[in-house]
């Protein structure tokens, strides 16, 4: 994460998922077929921490899924919208990426090494009932801390990151307590960039772990999967841009297997 000091982002985006995807990863599922269309809000705002370049960030989403599919061996359909939880993150360099304002930093930053870490948490804000199968929220909350690190040679950019996902036990699904082992994953991004502030990126990543525990009980195996993607980004004048990002599952061995789409919209100030 490389950018000036003291800027201030607004994003507002759409998606679009299809595939054996459920808003829950705890929920047990079988021969599921959802489209899920999201709305995400979110801002973010870079300053200086202790001579460093760091990044808070606040989203949240609204989540609409249509679709059917077996849970705990009982048909189910969902057909609804909902709000999903709320994620704050702190992200911060280590090495490299110094705190910048943004003139300094188009006159003085020079590419190269930057090894950063981050944290988010999740709060259980989204809407939940105990007594439905689906959920957009998940009425716990997670922690995700991880440490990425990224170099820039030229017109190309290169990151790779690793980080894990803890999760509160959820004491009120359908009369059960459940839970879930922490979610190993790492991301690695490759990016391309082009005069006039365009860019595209190459994404991949994988994750492992996130057994669940229905009282105690086994509830669904590690999950294991790998996913890749493409993006771009487009800048409309010096304070909007678009990106456009679609990604699928290439290894699926356990968990969702879809494809997804998503378009939005970002306004600096």
């Amino acid at each position: 994460m490389n950018i000036p000091i003291n800027q201030q982002f607004l994003i507002v985006g759409v998606g679009h998922s299809t595939g054996e995807v459920t808003p829950s990863p705890t929920v047990p599922v079988e021969d599921v077929e959802l489209d899920i269309n999201l709305l995400v809000l979110a801002y973010a705002r870079s300053f200086d921490l202790l001579g460093k370049s760091a990044k808070f960030d606040v989203q949240t989403f609204r989540s609409c899924y249509e679709g059917s599919g077996l849970v705990y061996g009982n048909a189910e359909r969902v057909d609804r919208c909902e709000w999903g939880d709320t994620r704050v993150r702190l992200s911060w360099n280590l090495l490299g990426g110094p705190a910048l304002p943004l003139e300094d930093f188009r006159r003085l930053y020079k590419p190269g090494f930057t090894l950063g870490a981050s944290v988010q948490v999740e709060a259980p804000t989204g809407d939940y009932k105990s007594e439905r199968l689906i959920n957009a929220g998940t009425n716990r909350w997670m922690l995700r801390p991880g440490f990425g690190m990224s170099y820039q040679w030229g017109s190309w950019y290169a990151d790779a990151s690793l980080d894990v996902k803890f999760f509160q036990d959820n004491n009120n699904y359908l009369g059960n307590r459940i839970e879930q082992d922490p979610i190993y994953q790492a991301q690695f991004h490759v990016v391309r960039y082009f005069p006039k502030g365009i860019w595209f990126a190459f994404n991949s990543n994988f994750y492992r772990g996130g057994q669940s525990y229905r009282d105690g009980a086994p509830l669904l195996n590690d999950l294991e999967n790998s996913r890749l993607g493409l993006t771009a980004s487009f800048p409309l004048s010096k304070q909007h841009s678009i990106k456009l990002n679609a990604s699928r599952g290439v290894v699926t061995r356990i968990g969702s297997d879809f494809d997804s789409v998503a378009l939005s919209y970002q306004y600096r100030f």
